[in-house]
């Protein structure tokens, strides 16, 4: 318990003045600075205003002082200490226990907002007067009884109030399920069907396949899921029974998710075409002979699928086509950390700051920018610009020196030369595992996977709970500016995927406003362009009657390109139709098993091993069942894990150049303007 002197004393009386305890609906940022990434673990930790309940770093807290007038801080310094290995296997213990049980980001049961770290915080706080520049700084080491009562409860509800970021992540977002407008008057068939309770004898009515199975509510028609882009999920042999019956039957219910407490239904209306709620499931199942009291589930919800996904699934695999990356780090190099779901706004953002207009309009103005910030930076774009900006331009993250031993101990500050570009055919026919993107995203697809998921160590799988050291040191956390670009907006509110074209249009729109507003305070002279009309270009469209030979022009002023994706232009088109030639012929051995199956002997065991379904098809005999039984080994091995595709390969996508997209688009009359842009294109790139 610290002692503080009369003069001291006096000091922080006389700053007390219009001091109170924040309320609930207050925001309390003492988790970031407003102006830069400092935290309380940074070097010189965070300053709090007491009035205004804002966060400052070192840098930044003379700046506030001089602004606000306000001399009494809550000093929050927080050193990070290693865990011994006991330690670190107990919280790694403890965190594989409490897994995700929904789709939710920071909120019981869903994702944490926290990472797993190999360190415990040694937390000091204090009371410090700011006397001005030039004048030493006054530290009152907390706890202290000598302290004003009305200053002790406001730094006691500070620190018990959420805070800012944390209250903006929980509240990011959730997956949310609509009842579907068809569950109340739904159509109900007698055929006199009646659906065993047992999952053994659940089959596709058209295929005989056992996974993955959708009960028609309205037919009682059982189908396969539908087939995705990787090869997985199903045959969609429930979609075509939807389409074939006259769309007249939208609601399906996934088999194996059914319990008391509900099941996955999806509505394949065009209207709503989702997951969606069907309040009277239990008495349109009771019409195909299943007692929802009486079911136990048996399979993975289409949520918990997605939550594999987000756990253990590789992106760099999708992003990087497998091929080996080199992580950077340093000024230029700098990661923005996944909010959820938001790699849209980390890859504009990343993409803007590459520009020199931005970079000198934000980043080089940023102190114009902070000193005439008005009382709420968090609400303020230039700021918010500048804030990031510097982060990604200059590498300044606020992050500590990395503890002894840590894997980020390396180059941090110093990014080695980039890694030579491999040969794109190579590249998209997969490579060695390498460090990950430090920007993954939840694809909402993830859905589609098969059951399971690899165990792989979640430090190396984009959306992991665990981040490597060097990529926390590397990265920062852009929530304040997230939370302020998606103010209002019904989509970039939320913690939803979005297109990133969509956000930047948006974002443009704010930023042409905001430096309209501005101008003054960041120095903008008269016809200086804004950031915005750097993007505009003039785009001619012409058209030609086939008969008259007349022929029209139109030319519009834009900000973006939409180019047609030419596939036939693939430059690895013999690597794409060999993976899925393969790919077609497991599936179609997994077909052909599945219909070889029913009628099968139940003492195969097929339900607990899919290999051991292998049953000789006409024209096979002892001798050639090798090949089947190997490929079966393939099936049994993907349905075990929630692999890329039904193999577990890599899918080897279409490398499409550049050139050949622009080609697409551009008419012969003008190629030569094309073949310039081409040139800029690869002088920049």
């Amino acid at each position: 318990m610290s002692v503080v002197s009369d003069d001291v004393l006096d000091k922080v009386r006389a700053g007390m003045r219009g001091l109170q305890p924040p309320g609930h609906y207050d925001k309390v940022y003492k988790d970031e600075c407003m102006y830069s990434f400092d935290t309380p673990e940074s070097p010189g930790g965070l300053y709090i205003n007491l009035k205004s309940y804002q966060g400052f770093g070192e840098e930044f807290v003379e700046l506030d002082h001089q602004k606000s007038g306000n001399t009494l801080y809550l000093h929050l310094l927080w050193k990070r200490v290693p865990l011994s290995e006991e330690d670190k296997a107990a919280i790694a213990a403890a965190s594989e226990a409490d897994k995700p049980t929904k789709l939710a980001l920071g909120t019981d049961g869903g994702f944490s907002t926290d990472t797993q770290k190999d360190y415990t915080l040694d937390k000091t706080a204090s009371v410090v007067v700011v006397q001005g520049a030039g004048q030493p700084r006054l530290t009152v080491p907390l706890p202290c009884a000598d302290l004003p009562e009305l200053v002790l409860n406001v730094i006691t509800a500070i620190q018990a109030h959420e805070g800012a970021s944390k209250q903006e992540a929980v509240a990011a977002w959730e997956e949310e399920r609509h009842i579907s407008k068809y569950a109340d008057n739904l159509p109900q068939l007698d055929t006199g069907r009646k659906i065993s309770p047992n999952p053994a004898d659940w089959r596709c009515d058209e295929t005989g396949v056992t996974e993955n199975l959708w009960l028609n509510l309205s037919t009682g028609h059982i189908g396969s899921g539908r087939q995705y882009a990787d090869g997985s999920g199903g045959n969609g042999s429930a979609l075509r029974h939807y389409e074939a019956t006259g769309r007249k039957y939208p609601l399906v219910v996934k088999l194996g998710t059914i319990t008391p407490a509900g099941a996955d239904v999806y509505s394949y209306a065009p209207d709503e075409d989702d997951m969606v709620l069907d309040p009277k499931l239990s008495e349109h199942l009771a019409h195909w002979g299943i007692n929802m009291l009486q079911m136990e589930k048996t399979s993975k919800t289409m949520a918990e699928l997605e939550i594999d996904m987000n756990v253990a699934y590789e992106f760099s695999a999708l992003t990087e086509s497998g091929a080996k990356l080199q992580q950077l780090s340093g000024p230029g190099h700098v990661g923005l950390v996944n909010l959820g779901n938001s790699c849209y706004m980390n890859s504009v953002l990343q993409v803007l700051f590459s520009l020199p207009e931005v970079s000198d309009r934000y980043v080089t103005q940023a102190p114009n920018i902070f000193s005439t910030a008005p009382t709420d930076p968090s609400q303020d774009l230039p700021s918010q610009m500048a804030k990031v900006g510097t982060a990604l331009v200059n590498g300044r993250t606020g992050k500590p020196a990395p503890l002894s031993g840590s894997s980020s101990s390396s180059e941090r500050t110093t990014a080695p030369p980039p890694p030579a570009a491999p040969a794109a055919a190579a590249a998209a026919a997969g490579g060695d595992d390498g460090v990950q993107p430090m920007d993954t995203d939840a694809a909402p697809a993830a859905a589609a996977a098969a059951e399971g998921g690899d165990s792989k160590d979640a430090a190396h799988m984009g959306g992991g709970r665990a981040e490597s050291a060097k990529q926390e040191a590397n990265s920062v956390r852009p929530a304040m500016f997230k939370t302020l670009v998606g103010k209002g907006h019904p989509e970039f509110s939320s913690g939803r995927q979005q297109d990133a074209a969509e956000y930047l249009g948006h974002l443009l729109q704010l930023i042409s406003r905001s430096e309209h507003a501005a101008a003054g305070r960041m120095g903008l002279t008269d016809g200086q362009p804004l950031i915005p009309s750097i993007f505009d270009f003039q785009l001619e469209d012409r058209t030609q009657c086939l008969k008259t030979g007349f022929v029209s022009y139109k030319r519009s002023v834009t900000s973006s390109l939409a180019l047609h994706i030419p596939v036939e232009a693939a430059i690895n088109q013999q690597a794409v139709a060999a993976y899925k030639e393969r790919e077609a012929k497991r599936q179609k051995l997994k077909d052909e098993q599945a219909t070889a199956y029913i009628g099968a002997d139940t003492s195969l065991g097929t339900e607990t091993d899919p290999a051991s379904a292998v049953v000789l098809l006409p024209g096979q005999d002892d001798g050639s069942s090798d090949t089947a039984a190997a490929a079966a080994g393939d099936s049994a091995a993907a349905a075990g894990r929630g692999s890329s595709s039904s193999s577990g390969e890599n899918p080897v996508l279409p490398v499409i150049p550049f050139e050949a997209c622009l080609n697409k688009f551009i008419a012969s009359e003008v190629r030569r303007v094309g073949n310039s842009f081409r040139s800029w294109f690869s002088s920049t790139s």
